[in-house]
């Protein structure tokens, strides 16, 4: 998802939502990025959620992703 940047228009943030008992390290998935993704497309920043905010009709509600 892209969130305002000063340097560019928009910085690349990746929100994360992982299985229960489940762990991962942001430099693992960084890796994983660099490996299969574009340089520009690798999110400059993982931050983790419990749940992702949803609509009545169940699409994420990215702005209030954005807010947190």
């Amino acid at each position: 998802m892209g969130e305002p940047d000063k340097l560019r228009e928009e910085a690349v943030i990746a929100y994360v939502k992982l299985y229960d008992g489940e762990e991962v390290e942001p430099e693992e998935l960084e890796a994983f990025c660099q490996k299969y993704l574009s340089y520009f497309k690798v999110p400059e920043e993982f931050r983790f959620v419990d749940d992702f905010p949803r609509t009545s009709i169940g699409k994420i509600q990215k702005n209030l992703l954005r807010e947190n």
